[in-house]
Order: C-alpha cells, then sequence, then structure tokens
C-alpha cells in the first residue's frame, strides 16, 4: 500500500514539474545519499537530488530510481532486462519519511552552484522528467540511479565541470564484481546468487567513472569534483551532512552460509559414495537428484546469457561446470550407451579438473561455495566411470 500511494503521488506530482519554472536565488540543490538497506534492491544505496526553493514553497527530490513492483510479470521481465525505470518526483518529506520506516541513514551534499548553474540544472531535470524522457532501461552497473545523476551533470554544466578522480580509483584493480562484493560481506546468499548469475563482463576492471554506478562511489566523485563558478575553480559540494540517522540494530545474518551448506553436502556425499561402494549399493537415486539441481542451474544460467538484454549475465562461465544438459540426462543415465557415458564423464569431468587446478587465475572470479560443488561432481563421476570399467 504505501508503495502504491508513492507510486500515486508521482502520477500527480508530473503534472505538477511537467514545465520548467524560474527558481529564486535562495534556491539549493544538492545530493542525496541513501545508505544501503537490508533487501536486495537496496543493498548498494540510493542516489538522488534535492531541490529546495523554500521562497516558492517546494522542497522537492528528483529520483531516477522509480519503478512499478506491481506490474505484470514483474520479476521475469526484470531477470530479462524488460522493466523500464523512470525518473519520478516526489516532496522530500515523502522520501524522508521513506527512509526513516526503511531505518536507512541519508547524507546530503549541497552543490556549490551559482544561480544560473542552477536554473540550468533545474530545467534539465524537469526535462528530463517529461513523458517523453523520463523513461530508461535500468541496468544495474551501466545505467541506473547513480549513473544518471553522474552523467547529468556532465550534460548541464560540460566544460565548466570536471570530476577529479580520487588516485586509489585511477590505479586501483577492482573488478564490478569486487566492488559489489564489498556491499555483501553480510549478505551470503545473495553474493551466491550474484555469481552464479553474473558472467564475465563483471569481471572487467572498473574505470573511475565506473565507480559511481555505486552511490557512495558517486558522492565520492561529488566531493572531488570542481566547476568553474564566477571565473573561478571551486569545489563542486560542501561538507557532507547526515539529515536522516538511522538506529544502530545488528543485522540478521543467516548462521548457513553457502560455503558451510556445500562442504557439507560434500563430505555427506564422500560418506555415501565410501559406503556404498563398501556395500555395493547403487547410487543412482543420488545423482539423479545432485546433477538434475546442478543442470537446473545451468539452465537459469543459460536464459540470464541468451534471453535477457542484460550485460553483465552474458559469457557465464559457470556453464563449464553446471552443465544444462544434466537435467534431464541423468534421469535416462543407465539407459543411456556406453560410449556416450564414458565420453561425458571424460569432457566434463576434465573441464571441471581445468577449473579447479587453474581457480586462482581463471577469468571469471568463482564464488568459494562452487568449489565443493565441483568436488562433488568429480567424486560422482570417479564412481560412475568405475561403474563403467566393471561393466
Amino acid at each position: 500500500m504505501r508503495k502504491a500511494i508513492i507510486a500515486l503521488f508521482f502520477v500527480l506530482s508530473g503534472a505538477i514539474f511537467s514545465e520548467a519554472q524560474v527558481i529564486t536565488p535562495s534556491t539549493r540543490i544538492s545530493l542525496l545519499t541513501g545508505s544501503p538497506g537490508t533487501e536486495l534492491y537496496n543493498t548498494f544505496g540510493h542516489s538522488a537530488i534535492r531541490v529546495r526553493d523554500l521562497a516558492q514553497g517546494f522542497d522537492t527530490v528528483f529520483n531516477y530510481g522509480t519503478f512499478n513492483p506491481y506490474a505484470q510479470d514483474f520479476y521475469i521481465q526484470f531477470a530479462r532486462r524488460k522493466v523500464d525505470y523512470w525518473l519520478g518526483i516526489e516532496s522530500f518529506n515523502q522520501f524522508e519519511r521513506s527512509f526513516y520506516f526503511e531505518n536507512r541513514s541519508v547524507t546530503e551534499h549541497e552543490l556549490n552552484l551559482s544561480y544560473e548553474q542552477k536554473q540550468r540544472l533545474y530545467d534539465m531535470l524537469v526535462e528530463n522528467h517529461k513523458p517523453e524522457h523520463r523513461y530508461y532501461r535500468y541496468d544495474f552497473f551501466f545505467d541506473n540511479c547513480a549513473t544518471r545523476i553522474r552523467d547529468i551533470m556532465i550534460s548541464a554544466f560540460g566544460d565548466e565541470f570536471q570530476y577529479n578522480y580520487p588516485s586509489e580509483w585511477q590505479n586501483g584493480k577492482l573488478t564490478f564484481r569486487n566492488l559489489i562484493d564489498l556491499y555483501l560481506t553480510n549478505h551470503h546468499w545473495s553474493d551466491f546468487g550474484i555469481d552464479l548469475a553474473l558472467g564475465l563482463p563483471t569481471d572487467a576492471i572498473a574505470s573511475p567513472a565506473d565507480y559511481m554506478f555505486l552511490p557512495d562511489y558517486l558522492m565520492k566523485g561529488f566531493e572531488s569534483a570542481t566547476i568553474m563558478r564566477d571565473g573561478k575553480q571551486v569545489p563542486f559540494t560542501g561538507n557532507g551532512r547526515l539529515i536522516i540517522p538511522r538506529k544502530d540494530i545488528e543485522p540478521g545474518v543467516f548462521r548457513i552460509t553457502p560455503v558451510k551448506l556445500t562442504w557439507t553436502l560434500f563430505i555427506i556425499s564422500v560418506i555415501i559414495s565410501y559406503f556404498s561402494q563398501a556395500k555395493g549399493v547403487n547410487m543412482h537415486w543420488f545423482d539423479v537428484f545432485y546433477f538434475c539441481v546442478i543442470g537446473l542451474i545451468g539452465w537459469v544460467v543459460f536464459f540470464l546469457w541468451f534471453f535477457t538484454d542484460h550485460i553483465a549475465t552474458k559469457n557465464n562461465l559457470n556453464l563449464l561446470w553446471a552443465v544444462p544438459i544434466y537435467f534431464p540426462v541423468f534421469f535416462f543415465w543407465n539407459k543411456l550407451p556406453k560410449k556416450y557415458r564414458f565420453w561425458n564423464l571424460v569432457v566434463f569431468g576434465g573441464i571441471n579438473t581445468v577449473i579447479l587446478l587453474f581457480w586462482a587465475v581463471f577469468p571469471q572470479n568463482y564464488h568459494p561455495a562452487f568449489i565443493p560443488l565441483i568436488l562433488t561432481i568429480l567424486l560422482r563421476f570417479f564412481f560412475l566411470f568405475q561403474a563403467i570399467k566393471r561393466k
């Protein structure tokens, strides 16, 4: 209900700000940076622009992170990158209440602009909010609430404005995956799922401008930026101030992590493989279950690579170990020709062995929980190979 009310407010406010107006010299424009939340969609924080003109009686937030979670097939369309986000407008009071409700802090940096520059930026924001301009196809790394704000400053001020990237960004070796991992310390299962879904593009070294896809780094970029004002180069922002605090609450951490679970699975598979071998018990039921689960994971990875518009899910090397054909092949494993089974074990066993041997230099950064999953594959391949030799 709260989200529906917010969405209604955006629609109504669109009519109010459909045309640019002349702001007063007392107008203040600032960057708002929200802290990470507890849900996956807000784990990495949020950025917005506040325009406050008390002389005319408005205090407004321009929010590029607006979307409709109630749209038909929202999650499927989001997974395919078919969901449009848009530049929404809400009152600062509404923005403030939502962050208080979610117990997330907000830091404000006022922009050090001349009156003419404020008007120029405001006009561009209003222009961007027009129905023909406000919508965009969201991309987590390259087109989101932070990158839109990063880019509009260049569009609004041109050569007057300059980002002066910190030296650690310019000389750094962090990839996109490294950057998001900084926010996933207590989100073990989110980290596991993200590492499954995202492919090689995520392991590219991030350029200094790319760092600012994250709101915290956008804030740092603003702090080091400069702008020409009245013929002088001045800092783009003043000192930040905390305008919405958060309560210190110990984050809930799910104690069964992917690493613990997958290593437990591997140990169990070792034990039951040993005793089944000693007792001469057929373990076909375990192989069907395990390899079909791995195959289903592979089909999800395959779908995200070939049937979505996301850039980051392309060229996903998880398909080397999460092989889609395991599902449904292992339902009929014992009925397949011996030669077919033999070469399956040789080829895919060899690929999994290469992954483990070259883990440290593998081009895609795998999650540590994948190691016991791959070891379990190799373990069962060994016993399946022995069964073929016996026959």
